[in-house]
């Protein structure tokens, strides 16, 4: 290989590296010029890889200090000192603060999808059906509330997860993450438990009760992850394992039942007096 062949396969190696594109924007930067080069996406496959580890690193380190911090208390610095990045590179995937928190949020939702999705789809077909028997609407929503209790209390179980989304549901967080997460999780679970609830009990998904009601059971299983430390305390537990959780589950599912044929109980006999 001739040497000006040499230098540029090396120049064009050193183009698609994840560190020359970190360098090249940030120089853009700082002339108060913009760069067209697409976050997040490094050119080459190797730098691809790379660019994704990377961020998922950030994304890890700021789930943990957010969690103990909170989003004032946790400084973009003391995040890529976490996560061994240095900072230039935390505002090359992700602007700022706010950008690492929000991208903290999306990760979030696309895990919680990965667990729920094929279950809320199910469901979604029986609410679908306006011959679908209450039988099917109640195992449509117990199904809901298992899978999502095995997604809350195992799928992430760790404390910086349980600490940051605390924290987020105290709406202690950017005003758009709410936005975020309402959006991209939320408004389809409440859209799909408010309907059932409301067939079940003869009133309209938009009513005031129908959706008094639907919180207050939905609610069920994260107050057992919110007051976890509380939890084990008033319950003499060492600790809140699989078994623990395998127990509450049950308990969950066998009052929500309870609750949700009296619902239909109620619904029936009113029918009957009318």
């Amino acid at each position: 290989m001739g040497a000006q062949s040499f230098r540029v396969e090396k120049a064009a190696q050193l183009f698609h590296s994840e560190e020359m594109c970190q360098l090249l924007y940030f120089r853009l930067v700082r002339r108060g010029g913009k760069s067209n080069m697409a976050r997040h996406k490094p050119a080459a496959e190797g730098g691809y890889q790379r660019g994704e580890e990377t961020r998922a690193r950030i994304i890890d380190a700021a789930l943990r200090l957010f969690g103990e911090h909170g989003f004032d208390g946790a400084s973009t610095r003391d995040i890529a000192r976490e996560a061994g990045v240095n900072a230039p590179a935390l505002q090359y995937y992700f602007d700022n603060k706010e950008g690492v928190y929000l991208a903290c949020i999306d990760h979030f939702v696309e895990v919680a999808w990965g667990q729920l999705d094929e279950v809320v789809s199910a469901a979604e077909a029986v609410i679908a059906r306006p011959d679908a028997t209450d039988a099917a609407l109640v195992d449509s929503y117990l199904q809901l509330q298992a899978r999502f209790a095995t997604f809350l209390y195992e799928c992430p179980d760790t404390d910086h997860w349980r600490q940051f989304m605390a924290r987020e549901r105290a709406g202690l967080g950017p005003p758009a993450a709410f936005e975020r997460i309402d959006a991209g999780i939320n408004r389809r679970l409440f859209v799909l438990t408010t309907a059932i609830i409301g067939r079940l009990t003869g009133r309209p998904a938009t009513d005031e009760t129908t959706r008094i009601r639907t919180i207050a059971l939905d609610s069920q299983i994260a107050a057992f992850k919110v007051m976890r430390r509380h939890v084990v305390r008033a319950l003499n537990w060492e600790g809140f394992g699989e078994s623990e959780t395998e127990r509450i589950a049950k308990v969950l599912q066998d009052q929500t039942r309870t609750l949700l044929w009296g619902l239909v109980a109620q619904r029936d006999a009113a029918s009957t007096q009318i």
